[in-house]
């Protein structure tokens, strides 16, 4: 499978794991919800969680979303906190639901919550999906 149709899986279903290390190299998983954008995943997260530390950390990464059909993505992780945040995440939305009917309360709940996002560039895909 090449990366390609991992996304295009990825693109259809949106639902999986995500895969971080914590120090000692045990792996740390979280259920999130990735979008696609430019040929990477994005995924919404929170500051202070152990993902987005254990990321900041050891950027190595796994996504992987489906079951009997499924994929996984293994690549390079970035935080993405700074002044484009806001719009960052405004397109994350988009690509996964469309136009938000507020942005400016979006917007508002967003930087209450500490969001940002994690991009994950791939480097390797493999799966069982026929998407």
């Amino acid at each position: 499978m090449d990366i390609e149709q991992a996304l295009e899986h990825v693109r259809k279903h949106g639902a999986g794991t995500l895969a971080t290390l914590f120090s000692d190299g045990r792996p740390h998983l979280s259920v999130v919800f990735a979008s696609v954008v430019d040929g990477a995943l994005w995924i919404s997260s929170r500051k202070p969680l152990v993902k987005v530390k254990n990321i900041r950390r050891d950027p190595r990464v796994a996504f992987s979303s489906g079951i009997g059909e499924w994929v996984t993505v293994e690549g390079t992780a970035r935080i993405h906190d700074g002044d484009d945040v806001l719009e960052r995440l405004r397109t994350y939305y988009r690509t996964a639901r469309g136009e938000h009917p507020d942005w400016d309360d979006y917007d508002r709940a967003m930087m209450r919550d500490q969001r940002l996002i994690i991009e994950i560039v791939p480097a390797r895909a493999y799966g069982a999906a026929r998407d």
